[in-house]
């Protein structure tokens, strides 16, 4: 029996994985914990769960890279539950850490069998959202780290260069040099970032952070 938690800002979606994994145990998953944000879920101590099922937004002004990076450091096993107008976002969530994805209005049978092959087999899509993904217009990525890609969504976010040293707690010159790789990391594959509004859209293309404004 794979132990697993669920981490959602919404309450039924908690209380139904969790009831659904209790009188079904031919899924395979028992939902020990369940949350509504990362920090609250690590705060728990739960160790025990292989896998986390986290909602791509938990709407607590978080970014995904954190709450994916912050998963991975406990050794957790992520899959990400996704709305399907965000599937942009999943392939970030790939490049961060993540180990599968389902679509969250995919049956709970689906996301539950995501769930296990995610763990066994390290990476694993669900059925329904592996043809969506595959449709999604291909971009050279820009291959950023974990930190390059925390840093450039608090800086498009809106945040000045000190704000983002600030709260990554890191030197002010730091995030000056980490914004300097990641202009030449998207030059390189002719994707231009040279201002803060291209920065902004390449971090949109790339699922960095949600679309908040057209990018026309």
């Amino acid at each position: 029996m794979l132990t697993a938690a669920v981490v959602s800002p919404q309450p039924m979606t908690r209380i139904a994985m969790q009831r659904e994994s209790l009188e079904h145990p031919e899924h395979g998953v028992r939902i020990g914990t369940v949350a509504g944000t990362v920090p609250e879920f690590l705060a728990q101590n739960a160790a025990e769960a292989a896998v986390v099922l986290l909602s791509l937004n938990t709407q607590d002004g978080r970014s995904l890279v954190q709450n994916i990076t912050d998963l991975v450091v406990h050794e957790h096993t992520v899959v990400v539950l996704t709305p399907p107008d965000e599937l942009v976002r999943v392939r970030s969530a790939f490049t961060c850490g993540a180990s599968g994805a389902v679509g969250k209005c995919e049956p709970i049978k689906a996301v539950f069998r995501t769930m296990r092959l995610a763990k066994q087999l390290g990476h694993f899509v669900s059925d329904g959202l592996q043809a969506s993904l595959a449709e999604l217009p291909s971009r050279a990525p820009a291959k950023l780290s974990a930190r390059e890609r925390e840093v450039l969504a608090l800086y498009v976010d809106g945040l000045q260069e000190q704000e983002v040293a600030t709260r990554l707690r890191i030197a002010e010159s730091t995030v000056e040099e980490h914004l300097k790789r990641i202009r030449r990391k998207y030059a390189l594959v002719e994707r231009p970032a040279r201002t803060k509004l291209e920065l902004y859209k390449r971090a949109i293309e790339d699922g960095i952070i949600p679309p908040v404004l057209p990018l026309a």
